[in-house]
Formats: structure tokens, C-alpha cells, sequence
């Protein structure tokens, strides 16, 4: 496992070095691709301890043997990378320049945006009925991107393809955008692959977000886009509400506001440390404590009691697969003995939002000792930036309960793989905990989802996915999201996975699509092994999706006991294209 920085540490993270031998930033030379570094191996002649001598269609660079069309013609002195500036090979001589988006003399940032107010319908490329009204009046000025209710549920978006500057040469930067979503599920703001959501609005009023821009966002060509969430309900009867946006502009962070890649904002909750934000509803306490984290140290600690609610959220920036590979979430806590906890991912509204912005991370119960938990980063956090957010529940006793966290960290685990499109298809990262679980009954813990480590239980390889129950009341979601493939011809996007459910099974297990839980279907029972196939929408292609498996989604049957403990195994998820499945 790699760690990435000190728990205890409050400078830049360690990082994860590539080709080269140089420990600072080595991961920025080029890459170069598998055949073109095939040929600078066979391009050494004679090799010295001082630098090879190379064929003649090669050329020396950094001690290699390196095709011409990838060298890279050097400023002398060097560029200065915090004076934003660098090195214009292209020119005859080779000067120092602005870095994307800055300009002046210092070089100083202006952004990277054409058209930001949306007053130019040309300056944006407009997608699946999208569109640009230059003479529409927002809040700030005329101008704003439109989605009708029909573009909304299918995906539509307004994009710009910009050059960004590299983390290294440029500064911590923050997406202010200004809109309105009413009667959807919210806004989406992507920077290629790295996608944040925002809440929907519940009201004529206009709302202003500002989004720390992640790792994905720097360093060459870049997309913005701008898009709905997922599908609304009311997308597959009579689609309503829209989204406007009246301006997107690219500004400088403020200081502390956003990690820089592989950080957490105060991620050991020292005391006046700042990174945590706190909420209470009554005489809930949310608070950095000295003494009562890991081994006495500070942390954050959260208590309530009746109905009162307490939340703790912090920030963190997950690097690119590219400069981390299968990067994974580290943290301590300790709860309250048989209390419920809520932990999630992704961007926090307020106590008794809708919460849209977030996603289920893990529903638990405390123990009341000290507890180390491992997450594997599903794909659509690499590269974003996303706040991790803790929350004391309330359970039908009301009792009182106590949660510390401490120790939040961002690490690289090979356990959870390498997969770019989906987390961990195979189900072999156990015995970390798997990510995406949501318990409906939480005055007690009554189903379990566990990676399991045993290849006599899965369907191929040494892991696989268990549920389950040892009660009839027992509800429980877990949910991961696919990067929805292209179609193939005819062949419309799929995900497929194997299931293995008892014949006795006493609850029905079914997977649906989306927050608006469309497409239910129930898992085959009995036979041992059984192939499921779902047709994804191929309007999303490109886009994260929501896919989700729920045991028990209706009215509880009774809260008799189950014994012995029912479990449903799940294995092989695999995004493909299917000729049952609409190409468009």
C-alpha cells in the first residue's frame, strides 16, 4: 500500500513517480506510448554511464533515446513554473510564455472560458437539444444555457474544449457557476471524466455554487460541460421542470479553499486546523476536540441525543488514475455501541436537504471501540474533487450517541484494482469494506454487505460480492456507477453480472436504474449461477450512471428472525453492448 502524504503532515502529498529518476514531480515528463518506448529501447546504440549514443531517426533527451516527435526544444534559463510561465518550443527560439488562461506581464490569471455569461451561442457546442439563448435575461446579465424538460431527461449538455495549465504551473482553481434546476434531480459540471453534482433548486430563485476544480481538470485539453443529473421520475411519464444557467467562470481558489491532488483539508482534525465544516440542528455538539481521537489525539467529534442531528464534512482531492494508481480512502472512527451512522461522498447541501449532491458511502453501527476503514475510490472520483461527510443518525430509541473521526487519508491499495470504468467488477478488493451501502432499518443492524475473499463461494477469480439478512425486516441498497459504453452498431449499452440466489430465499433482490429506480428486475432464484443483463440508456454514453442492487425494496413482510442467515452472492460485472438493448 502507498500512502499518500502523513497523517500528520500539513505540506504537499508524496508523489507517485513515473518514468525517470528525478523525485520531484518526475510523473510530469511525457508519457510515452507503448510503441514509441519500444523504439527508444532498440534506439541505444551504446549506452555509457553518462548518456547513450543513439541511432540516427533518434535523438538524446533526459539520458534517452527518444523519437524527434516527441522532443521537446528547452528554455534557457528555465521557465519559471510559480511565475506561471512556460517554455513556447515552437518558435525558432524558445521563449518563456503564460501558462493557459494567464496573461500580462507578471503572468497573471484570466481564465480559460470563452463566453462565460453565454451571450455567444458559436462559442459553445450544444448536444442533444441543449441550447444557448443569448437574449434571455439571468441574474447577473443576459445570456444563459438552456435544457427543456425532454433535453434534461435525455442527457443533453452545453460544452467547451479548453487548454488548462498543469497543477504545477498554475494555481488552485474553483468553478463558480450561477443556475436554476427546478423539478430535477440538480446540475452536473464536468471536467472530462470528473463530474460534481449539484443540488436542484426548489424555488424561482437563482443559486451560485463554487466547485474546487480536481486533478482531471489541469494540465492540456480539457471539456467543460454542463448537463442535468440523472433521469427524473417523471422522465418516463410526462418530463418536467428545466435547468437555466446564467454564467460559468473559472476563478482562483481562495486560500485553503481547495486540497491540492492526494490532499485532505485537515484530515487529522487538529484544533484550529480549519478544512471541517459543522452543522446542529438543537443541542447537538459538532466540534474539533483535543483527546478524544486515535491514541489521544485531536479530532472531530460529533454527539447527540433525541432528534437532534449532527454533521461533520470535510475535502478532499482524489488524483488522476495517472498520477495514483487505485487510489483508495483511509480513515479511523469510533461510534456509539449499536448506534447508526451515516458516512457519504460527493458534495453536501445542508440538514433536511435533499442530499442529491451526495452518495451513499456506507450505512454502520458503532462498536464503541476504535475502528480503521478502507475504501476503494470508485473511477468517477479520480481526478475530482468531492467532500466526505459524516452524520449521526436518528434511531427509533432516540438514544444518545457519539461519533470521532480521525485520520482521514487518501492511499493507494492494488487490492482495488485498476478498472477506469467501473469499481472493482470482479469483487476482489475484500476485505476492504465495499462502498455504496444504505441500510432502511436502522434501529438495528439486520443484513450485511461483505467483500468476500473465498473462491469457492465466487463465480470466477478469488472475490466476490455477499449479501446478507437474518431478518425479515431487512432493507438494504448498494449502488456503484458504470461509465455507460458506447453503442455498437445496433448494439446498445449494457451491464451484465452474475448472481447466485438460494432458492429459499425469503426476500426479493432485484436491481433497478438510476435515483429514479426505473427497469426493476428481479435477480433468477435458484440453479446456482445465473446471467443478468440490463440495458443501459445510450443517451448517457460517456456519462456516470447510477446501477444499484435493492433486497427488500417494499413494505417490510415481518420482523421474524431468519436462521440460518440467507446470502445472495453476486460476481463479474461487466459493461458491454447487447443487440436486445436500444443503440439509440
Amino acid at each position: 500500500m502507498v500512502r499518500v502524504g502523513s497523517q500528520r503532515n500539513r505540506g504537499r502529498p508524496d508523489r507517485v513517480l513515473g518514468l525517470g529518476t528525478s523525485g520531484t514531480n518526475a510523473y510530469k515528463l511525457p508519457a510515452l506510448r507503448p510503441h514509441l518506448l519500444r523504439a527508444v529501447v532498440a534506439g541505444v546504440l551504446i549506452a555509457s554511464c553518462s548518456s547513450p549514443v543513439c541511432r540516427p531517426e533518434l535523438v538524446e533527451q533526459v539520458g534517452r533515446c527518444v523519437p524527434v516527435e516527441v522532443t521537446e526544444k528547452q528554455c534557457q534559463p528555465p521557465c519559471s513554473a510559480t511565475a506561471h510561465e512556460v517554455c513556447d518550443g515552437d518558435t525558432e527560439l524558445p521563449s518563456c510564455i503564460c501558462a493557459p488562461g494567464y496573461e500580462g506581464d507578471p503572468c497573471t490569471w484570466k481564465g480559460v472560458l470563452d463566453d462565460p455569461g453565454f451571450e455567444d451561442q458559436a462559442a459553445w457546442a450544444l448536444s442533444r437539444g441543449a441550447t444557448v439563448l443569448p437574449f434571455e435575461r439571468g441574474s447577473i446579465d443576459d445570456g444563459i444555457a438552456f435544457f427543456a424538460p425532454s433535453v434534461a431527461c435525455n442527457a443533453g449538455a452545453v460544452s467547451q474544449t479548453v487548454q488548462m495549465p498543469s497543477y504545477e504551473v498554475g494555481e488552485p482553481l474553483v468553478a463558480e457557476v450561477t443556475y436554476r434546476a427546478q423539478g430535477l434531480y440538480g446540475l452536473s459540471l464536468g471536467f472530462d471524466r470528473a463530474w460534481t453534482q449539484l443540488e436542484a433548486t426548489t424555488d424561482d430563485a437563482w443559486r451560485t455554487e463554487r466547485v474546487c476544480l480536481g486533478e482531471a481538470a489541469y494540465g492540456g485539453v480539457v471539456t467543460v460541460r454542463l448537463g442535468s443529473r440523472e433521469q427524473h421520475f417523471s422522465c418516463f411519464t410526462e418530463p418536467e421542470g428545466d435547468i437555466q444557467v446564467d454564467r460559468l467562470d473559472i476563478l482562483l481558489a481562495e486560500p485553503g479553499e481547495c486540497p491540492a491532488p492526494g490532499e485532505v483539508l485537515n484530515g487529522t482534525g487538529d484544533e484550529g486546523g480549519g478544512g471541517w465544516q459543522l452543522e446542529t440542528t438543537g443541542a447537538a455538539v459538532a466540534e474539533l476536540a483535543e483527546g478524544v481521537g486515535r491514541g489521544g489525539t485531536s479530532a472531530v467529534r460529533l454527539a447527540r441525543e433525541g432528534s437532534e442531528r449532527a454533521v461533520a464534512w470535510t475535502t478532499l482531492s482524489v488524483p488522476s488514475s495517472e498520477s495514483l494508481q487505485s487510489p483508495a480512502l483511509r480513515f479511523w472512527w469510533r461510534g456509539t455501541s449499536g448506534l447508526p451512522f451515516k458516512f457519504q461522498i460527493g458534495r453536501y447541501d445542508q440538514i433536511g436537504g435533499s442530499g442529491t449532491g451526495s452518495h451513499s458511502l456506507d450505512d454502520v453501527f458503532g462498536t464503541g471501540s476504535d475502528v480503521n476503514y478502507l475504501y476503494c475510490l470508485p473511477p468517477w472520483t479520480h481526478g475530482n474533487v468531492v467532500e466526505l461527510i459524516f452524520t449521526t443518525l436518528v434511531n427509533g430509541s432516540l438514544d444518545p450517541s457519539e461519533l470521532v473521526i480521525d485520520d482521514v487519508e487518501i492511499v493507494s491499495d492494488a487490492r482495488c484494482g485498476v478498472s477506469t470504468d467501473v469499481l472493482d467488477p470482479g469483487f476482489e478488493a475484500g476485505p476492504t469494506r465495499i462502498m455504496g451501502v444504505t441500510h432502511w432499518i436502522t434501529h438495528s443492524q439486520l443484513a450485511m454487505a461483505t467483500l468476500r475473499t473465498e473462491p469457492s463461494l465466487s463465480r470466477t477469480g478469488d472475490g466476490v460480492l455477499e449479501l446478507s439478512y437474518w431478518n425479515e425486516e431487512a432493507i438494504l441498497f448498494l449502488e456503484t456507477w458504470v461509465l455507460v459504453p458506447e453503442s455498437n452498431g445496433e448494439e446498445g449499452p449494457a451491464v451484465v453480472f452474475w448472481s447466485n440466489v438460494p432458492a429459499f430465499n425469503e426476500k426479493p433482490i432485484r436491481s433497478v436504474l438510476g435515483r429514479a429506480a426505473v427497469n426493476p428486475a428481479d435477480l433468477p432464484v435458484g440453479g446456482g449461477w445465473r446471467r443478468n443483463e440490463v440495458c443501459l440508456f445510450p443517451e448517457w454514453s460517456g456519462r456516470w450512471f447510477r446501477f444499484q442492487w435493492r433486497l427488500g425494496d417494499f413494505a417490510p413482510i415481518g420482523t421474524a428472525p431468519v436462521e440460518p442467515p440467507i446470502r445472495v452472492y453476486i460476481d463479474d460485472l461487466e459493461l458491454t453492448t447487447s443487440s436486445a438493448c436500444r443503440a439509440e
